[in-house]
């Protein structure tokens, strides 16, 4: 099977490690780390008092199970600050508060990095955003910004010229007439088209060494988010993909880890198949003597 040479995948951790503490929260980063995620992703709105807070969604409605529903955008800081996202995920989390990007900062330990993924389109953001980074001295090869929106990605290199930029995109099928929503063609097209460093896309079976070659030749990275398989993890590895982002990092890691470097075998056991006249076998480890 011909496979992409070699390349260093990165283990991003999809809104932390969301598998097991609440997804954007400081819980979740700092596990993330612990379990050894290269780089964090998260998703950032700008509060009505002009602060980056990291959350999914343009309200609190999902992450508290329906409990609190606050638009993002038109609420402060310190009300923001006053919803509990941690308590739906569980007791244990109870008081878990929607983070701000200089709290993310703070707890990204040295050589580690960030996926900061721009939710809100508003000019402000950028302005906002390049003041935090520079305030915090955060150089470029520890932070990759990341979009849906086309004009964000051209906004953003404009603002970031030395940062790398991933376009954002997710593939599915419609429901209503069983068909993929763009062809590999298409988006590849889109790619060139955009000021980006890198494809950011979710697992696909059209992901294949032809499409990555494609956007290799681009000059393109690839980035696939949402792998929280091993099989799917596996295969984007052996193409050659410059990250995958996953709600799992450690066992994700760990299961690459097993694979590619496997214990060695006991030497003071060998294999041994005894077969009798009934055609009824056993196959077991036997001891060398």
């Amino acid at each position: 099977m011909e496979v992409e040479s070699k390349r260093s995948t990165l283990i991003v951790a999809h809104r932390g490690a969301s598998h097991a503490a609440p997804e954007n929260t400081l819980p979740a980063f700092k596990l993330a780390f612990e379990e050894q995620a290269d780089f964090i992703e998260g998703d950032f709105w700008m509060t009505a008092d002009q602060h980056l807070v990291c959350i999914h969604d343009p309200d609190t409605k999902r992450v508290t199970k329906a409990e609190v529903n606050i638009d993002v955008r038109r609420a402060t800081l310190q009300e923001i600050k006053e919803v509990d996202v941690g308590l739906a995920k569980g007791a244990q989390f109870k008081g878990t508060t929607i983070p701000t990007l200089e709290e993310i900062l703070t707890i990204i330990p040295p050589g580690k990095g960030i996926f900061i993924e721009i939710k809100d389109t508003r000019p402000q953001f950028l302005e906002l955003l390049r003041n935090i980074l520079n305030e915090f001295n955060f150089k470029p090869i520890h932070v990759r910004l990341i979009a849906f929106d086309p004009d964000v990605v051209n906004k953003a290199r404009q603002q970031f010229p030395d940062f790398k930029i991933y376009w954002l995109y997710n593939w599915y099928l419609a429901k209503e007439t069983g068909t993929l929503s763009n062809t590999p063609k298409e988006i590849l097209r889109m790619v060139k088209l955009l000021p980006c460093d890198e494809l950011n896309i979710n697992p696909f079976p059209w992901i294949d060494l032809q499409f990555v070659k494609k956007l290799r030749r681009l000059n393109k990275d690839f980035c696939v988010y949402n792998v929280n398989s091993f099989g799917e993890a596996l295969k984007l590895v052996t193409l050659g993909v410059d990250a995958i982002a996953t709600n799992c990092p450690g066992k994700i890691r760990q299961q690459l880890n097993q694979y590619f470097s496997p214990k060695p075998l006991l030497k003071s056991q060998n294999e041994e198949l005894k077969v009798g006249e009934d055609r009824k076998y056993i196959f077991r480890n036997h001891p060398i003597k």
